[in-house]
């Protein structure tokens, strides 16, 4: 349900219009009162005798207790249906008595009539505006469609307007822009899943977008699951480990053992200088051919 609304009090004018209204009902009240008094009374006078003018006296008052208490009721909001239907039928059990003094004359049944109608007419129009008012007041009155836009979408209204009376809601322009809000969504899903969408996507979001409740928490979720994904990061290359230096020391020591062993067996291979020194074979190799070659004589 919507929020409740400030009503802007009445202008100046208005207040002046509908004093003057109530002046000219008053008036025609009391001129239906007065008219009718004597046709109803002579109505009741062979049941009734001299106490027949109890008969309109009592019926005029009824029908203005009546309408009184129900206008009240409307205006708290709190509308009671049989007062108003019960001011009906006392105005209709007047209009009934007041045709029957015309003794069937079409011009006289239509005078009678008359001023009993613009009565009830009158009661209805303020009744309506004082619904109205309190309504709006209290965020209970729900406002109306164009008829354009039911005659150019009928069936997309037709949603609208049942989602509008489903969750209550009283503003035209809010229902729009929720079904917008509503439509982007769907059209995100879509998007993003394919026309299978619905069964695709969880289960509470599909039922926030149908039925067209909670459409803030449903438009967050939407976004969400429908945001790009950033791409991944490349992993790492792994640094290549430091080669192992060895030790002058320990090379200069690994030369005179290998000089040693050249001199003892000149024919000795790399790969077997390299079992002896405990070094790989390439290594062998390199300080055989090194070791092996004569310095050069200057």
């Amino acid at each position: 349900m919507d929020e409740a609304r400030t009503i802007e009090p009445l202008t100046r004018a208005q207040r002046v219009l509908a004093g003057a209204g109530g002046l000219f009902f008053a008036g025609l009240a009391g001129l239906g009162g007065y008219g009718s008094f004597a046709s109803v009374q002579g109505v009741a006078e062979p049941w009734f005798g001299g106490q027949a003018w109890i008969v309109p006296a009592g019926v005029d008052l009824g029908i203005l207790a009546l309408v009184s208490v129900a206008l009240l009721l409307e205006w708290l909001a709190m509308p009671m249906p049989a007062l108003r239907w019960m001011a009906f039928a006392f105005t209709a059990a007047t209009v009934w008595l007041n045709v029957s003094a015309a003794h069937g004359d079409v011009t006289g049944m239509v005078m009678h009539a008359a001023m009993p109608v613009l009565f009830i007419t009158f009661i209805e129009a303020v009744r309506h505006a004082i619904r109205r008012r309190a309504g709006i007041a209290a965020g209970t009155v729900r406002e109306g469609i164009p008829l354009a836009r039911w005659l150019l979408a009928p069936f997309s209204t037709f949603r609208l307007w049942r989602r509008m009376v489903l969750w209550q809601i009283t503003s035209y322009p809010q229902a729009l822009v929720a079904e917008q809000r509503r439509r982007h969504a769907l059209a995100l899903l879509d998007a993003h899943y394919g026309r299978k969408w619905k069964t695709k996507a969880p289960a509470d979001v599909v039922w926030m977008l149908a039925d067209g409740v909670m459409l803030d928490q449903a438009l967050a979720r939407v976004t969400e699951l429908t945001a790009p994904k950033p791409a991944p990061k490349p992993a790492p290359q792994p640094k290549a480990p430091p080669k192992k230096r060895v030790p002058r020391s320990v090379a200069t020591d690994n030369e005179a053992r290998a000089l040693s062993i050249i001199d003892a067996e000149p024919g000795i291979t790399g790969a077997e200088l390299a079992r002896r020194l405990e070094i790989s074979p390439r290594q062998g190799q390199r300080l055989l051919s090194r070791l092996a070659t004569p310095a050069p004589t200057s």
